[in-house]
């Protein structure tokens, strides 16, 4: 038997590959379509279009992962059951009670944030659909986890699958019906919402009358306490660092470069993000489940390392070398400038979907207050060039690499972290 054969053979018994597989099968088979789609997206909706867009996404991106708390993270790692389905529901409250916080506070001054993002001629009214976003994003995040938790692998990939066809189908009716930069807003938010539909169904049998009790909320609050303790603060940094150079983008370099960067953010990030995601969800329950066999533990660890390491060489590395023809011949020509700000966040983006999976170790092992230390160093390291570009003139490119590079030397330093915490308990 040839060593690949005898590889392939190795992962068909991993049970958690097996489970990957699951996810990341439909996974893939949802990136194809809006892969695909991108040809005529991308000459439906320019580059100024896709810049307001853009910064819908970078805000909701912000929003959606304080929705919940981090409570959701408890759905995956409590011991029963039924504490698990008192942190959907305390999950899905947060998020019902963040989104309409952010409405009301944002309701006086729509117009002037609207000026300071450089959101005009109507543009500024986009910003109506955070909170509706930020709360339908929260749900999703919260059925997410309570099927990992059920390992309801296949129901997550079927609404993978929904999400992006609802999406895509969308997106390109209204354009054609000239919604313009509408369209790509309302199109992502029918995706979320037609998404979670197919993941609802698990809930049937597991949610109960009893879990809605505030006496129940507030004990399973109380007890998993330290994920908004520890992790919130976290998810916020994080937050703040994966979407502030889109942010600062469409404030200093306009829409158009912001259009160029949030399509960089969709053809680096998304398909990868959906396969790193798929790992990072197993593997928060792989680890949650082996965090007293270290030597298990360690196992997946490094395995999981060498395949994401494999599986992300081929696309960046093509779109290193030909990154160009490939943009302006798919996309249309008028994308073609986007080429040159890619090759200086490939990078960042390879680095990150090998890493981010893993980051779930700190976590599992009830590293939470090292995670918070990290994520608010990654929040330093993308604000302060992100901030100089408001004193010292820089050209795009040179904010990309100023603020790219550190991050991608941040992840590696806290991959070292999990690494050695995997290692001390083997």
């Amino acid at each position: 038997m040839s060593f690949v054969a005898s590889k392939i053979k190795s992962l068909r018994k991993n049970q958690f590959f097996k489970n990957v597989a699951v996810l990341s099968s439909g996974t893939a088979a949802a990136q194809l379509i809006p892969i695909a789609a991108m040809y005529i997206l991308g000459r439906l909706y320019g580059p100024e279009l896709q810049g307001v867009y853009g910064i819908y996404v970078s805000i909701t991106g912000i929003t959606q992962q304080i929705a919940c708390f981090r409570y959701d993270y408890a759905i995956v790692v409590v011991d029963s059951d039924e504490e698990a389905g008192g942190a959907f529901v305390l999950s899905a409250s947060l998020s019902a009670l963040f989104s309409a916080v952010i409405g009301l506070a944002m309701w006086p001054f729509i117009s002037n944030v609207g000026a300071a993002l450089k959101l005009t001629g109507g543009a500024e009214y986009t910003l109506w659909m955070v909170p509706l976003t930020t709360f339908i994003c929260g749900l999703t995040n919260a059925l997410n986890y309570f099927n990992v938790r059920f390992e309801k692998y296949k129901v997550i990939s079927i609404s993978n699958i929904i999400r992006v066809s609802v999406m895509v189908v969308a997106q390109i009716g209204l354009a054609f019906l000239g919604f313009g930069y509408w369209g790509l807003i309302i199109g992502q938010f029918l995706s979320f919402l037609f998404g979670n539909l197919r993941m609802l169904m698990t809930l049937k049998g597991r949610i109960h009358r009893s879990m809605f009790h505030l006496s129940f909320l507030k004990q399973v609050a109380r007890k998993n306490m330290v994920y908004p303790k520890y992790m919130l603060p976290s998810a916020i940094a994080n937050s703040f660092a994966m979407n502030m150079m889109g942010v600062f983008t469409q404030m200093n370099y306009g829409a158009v470069m912001n259009g160029y960067y949030s399509l960089i953010n969709r053809i680096l990030g998304q398909p990868l993000q959906l396969i790193s995601n798929a790992v990072s969800q197993v593997f928060l329950q792989g680890a949650s489940a082996d965090k007293h066999n270290g030597k298990k533990l360690s196992k997946t660890f490094s395995t999981v390392t060498k395949w994401l390491i494999i599986i992300s060489v081929f696309p960046f590395g093509i779109l290193l070398l030909w990154g160009e023809p490939i943009i302006s011949r798919f996309l249309g020509e008028q994308w073609r400038p986007m080429a040159e700000y890619l090759r200086y966040l490939i990078p960042l983006f390879m680095v990150r979907f090998v890493v981010m999976p893993l980051t779930n170790t700190a976590i599992a092992l009830g590293r939470q207050k090292a995670t918070m230390v990290w994520q608010f160093f990654l929040l330093a390291v993308v604000l302060i060039p992100s901030l100089l570009t408001m004193v010292i003139p820089m050209t795009y490119a040179q904010y990309l690499l100023a603020a790219s590079l550190p991050m991608a030397a941040a992840y590696l330093i806290f991959y070292r972290f999990c690494q050695k915490i995997v290692k001390s308990i083997a």
